[in-house]
Parts: structure tokens; sequence; C-alpha cells
């Protein structure tokens, strides 16, 4: 059994992965309630523990205080230049945030088509999978950009007579998607949810403009729903939510340790 650990940049996601892959547990709490969660193998039952960590060094060592007393391997995802048959062309591709690597390594495993990753979180990354000629996946490349929820409170903190937002505070599907809205509100919250839509179609589009492929978008993070209903609006390409992306990828590269990913 292994515990998998998605450590974001406002929450810390985990759950843990029988030998075949299926979940038997799975939670999150925000990080600042971390040392509060019950991690403990006792509880869990997992006997190894990866980890992508893009929540600083502080939060690591949080992880490290909640871990070491267990005594089991644990390991701290660092991106590769391949893995699972997907092929990582960043400049330094050890820089490559983990939890895109592991992204990227899930989507592939999956879908094993062109793609455009997107993990809709505080952040929201925009990463571009494309088929080689021998049937590999290779990421070429991507975007970060504000969340829609940060967009939107990083407005409230600047403009001191537009609407305050609190960055904790849910984009649902009921959330106004017109883009000519009438209202200073809905207005905000129209331009964030553009933006983000507006960088996943733009990245779609030159992905089957410079390469020949039309990618699946796979959508994942707390906002992933709220896009996906924008974009069956908008574009044409199919488009799917694939909730424990970070966590099915770290389940994914641990087990390449020992027998390779097909």
């Amino acid at each position: 059994m292994l515990l998998t650990i998605d450590a974001g940049n406002t929450r810390t996601k985990w759950a843990v992965f029988s030998g075949n892959g299926e979940i038997t547990q799975h939670s999150s709490c925000f990080n600042d309630a971390l040392l509060k969660a019950n991690l403990s193998p006792q509880a869990l039952g997992y006997q190894r523990v990866i980890i992508s960590n893009v929540a600083g060094a502080a939060h690591a060592d949080k992880l490290e205080r909640l871990l070491s007393p267990n005594h089991l391997p644990v390991d701290w995802l660092k991106a590769s230049a391949r893995a699972c048959n997907v092929i990582n062309s960043y400049f330094e591709p050890q820089t490559l945030g983990t939890d895109r690597w592991a992204a990227l390594i899930a989507a592939w495993q999956m879908q094993h088509a062109p793609c455009i990753v997107v993990n809709a979180g505080t952040a929201v990354t925009v990463d571009a999978l494309t088929q080689t000629t021998d049937g590999k996946g290779e990421f070429i490349g991507g975007m970060i950009l504000p969340g829609l929820n940060l967009m939107q409170a990083s407005l409230g903190i600047a403009a001191a007579q537009l609407p305050k937002h609190h960055a904790s505070e849910n984009f649902t599907t009921n959330t106004m998607t017109d883009i000519f809205a009438r209202s200073t509100t809905q207005a905000i919250s129209a331009g964030a949810l553009n933006a983000v839509s507006g960088a996943i179609t733009r990245a779609a589009e030159s992905l089957k403009n410079k390469y020949g492929q039309t990618p699946l978008i796979v959508l994942s993070g707390g906002n992933a729903a709220v896009i996906n209903q924008y974009l069956a609006k908008t574009v044409t390409n199919k488009t799917v939510i694939i909730d424990n992306l970070v966590l099915t990828g770290l389940y994914l590269l641990d087990r390449s340790n020992n027998m390779a990913c097909t």
C-alpha cells in the first residue's frame, strides 16, 4: 500500500493506493492545518510514501515531522527528463513543478493521446502533451496563470472600488459566465473565467496548428467543473475531468520504479 501526498499552494491532498491502483482512502486539509492531520500508517495502512511538494521548504518540514516517526520509506518526487513513456522537454527538466509532472504522467497513461492538461487550483497550469511518432507522450511546455479565485481576490486588493473577494471562495457551476457582464461582481467573475478558458482554448488551437494533432482537454483541480462547463460552450475538443490526477501520477511514478508503465 502506498501513501501519495500532493502538497499544493493552499491544500495538501493525500490518498492510499492498493497494489492494483485502487484508492482505498483519501482526504485533504488546508496547509496551515497539516500538523493536525492523521497520516499514520496505523490509521491509513500504507508501507511507503511518495510526495509532490510545491508548497515550499517550511511545508516540507511539517511533512517530515509527521512522517519521520513512522520510519517508512519516503520518496520526494523530482521531475526527470523522462518517465512512464513521457518525455519532458523543459529546458531544465528537473525544474518542472512536481505536481505538473505527476499530472502529465497520469494524463498520458490514462489517455495515450495528445492532451492539454489543466490543473485548476490556486494557480492554473495549462500543459501540452503531444504524441511522438513512436507512440510516446512528449511534454512540449505550458503556461501558469492565477487561478479563478486568485484573480478575483487580487483585483479586490489592488483596486479600491472593486468588490472584495477572498481567494478561498470557490467558483461554482452557477457562476455567471456571460462575457458581457452587467454588474461589477459578475464582470470580475466573467473576466477570470474567460482568461483561464481563453488560455486553454489558445493552447489547444496552437497544439493542433503546430503539430497537426487535435488534443483532448484533461481537467483536474477544484475549479475543473466550472471551467469544463464553460469550455463545453466554446470548444469542439473533447474534455474530461479526472479527479486526483496528481495523486494518480504519483502512484504511477512509484510503480515505474518496480515495473515499466505500459
